[in-house]
Order: structure tokens, then sequence, then C-alpha cells
């Protein structure tokens, strides 16, 4: 029984990882550069350090997909013309044309559930899990 709730959890993600995957299968991506993306479309112009701690990647990390996104034009670098050692990353052309034409994670999880939980149901879970998040 104490083994359940991490079991459940873990469970839970890796549906929401295939699901997840699965998307960015059709949007031609592979899941990091979604992730990035779904962060870039809620802000655009993060520096390389923010998008770091959106995801929780290491320097050296996103700076190699930053480097990949550039390559396959869905991201561009900036230099803060204040200060040279900060670099802004910002979405092509390309990338927001990307962002309508799927459905996002949130659409495709609320399809499959839809009929099995109800609305308070689903709002009680994303309450819950809010809560276990701030605490962890």
């Amino acid at each position: 029984m104490e083994n359940k709730l991490a079991l459940s959890l873990y469970m839970a993600y890796k549906k929401i990882q295939i699901e997840f995957s699965g998307l960015a299968d059709k949007m031609g991506l592979d899941a990091a550069p979604l992730s990035a993306l779904l962060k870039l479309w809620r802000n655009d112009g993060l520096t390389i350090t923010e998008l770091g701690e959106k995801m929780f990647l290491k320097a050296s990390t996103i700076t190699s997909l930053i480097d990949r996104m550039e390559r396959d034009g869905l991201v561009c670098r900036e230099r803060n013309q204040e200060d040279r050692r900060v670099v802004r990353i910002f979405l092509t052309d390309k990338a927001k044309g990307l962002k309508g034409q799927y459905p996002s994670l949130d659409e495709s999880i609320k399809a499959k559930i839809s009929g099995k939980m109800s609305e308070d149901e689903v709002e009680d879970l994303i309450a819950l899990l809010n809560k276990l998040e701030s605490l962890l």
C-alpha cells in the first residue's frame, strides 16, 4: 500500500509521456523541442537560463537543444543589446505556425477522459495535483 501513490503517479506520468510523444510525432518533432515550444508559446523571448529552468535542464543540455531547434528553423537567438552575455530565444514564423495546427496535450487528454470523469472530478484532480506539486 505504501508504494501505491508513487506507482500511480508514475503510471499516469508514463501514459501522459506517451501521449505527449505522439503529439510531438504528429508535428514532426521530438518531445524535447515540443516541450521548449510549449514554454516559448506562452512566453516568447525567454533567456536560455530561464528556458532551462522551466524545462528542468542543465545549461549544456538546453544549449544543444536550442542549437538543434535553431538548425531546424524553429527558433533564433538574439543577444541583449544592453548585456551581451544575455541571449534570448525567439520563435520563428515556422514555430509560431505550428501552434494552432495540432490539438494541445490538454485537449488530447480531455478527449480521452471525456465521459469517463465529471467536470468536478477533473477540477478536483487538478487541485490535488497542484497541491502535491507545491508540497514536493
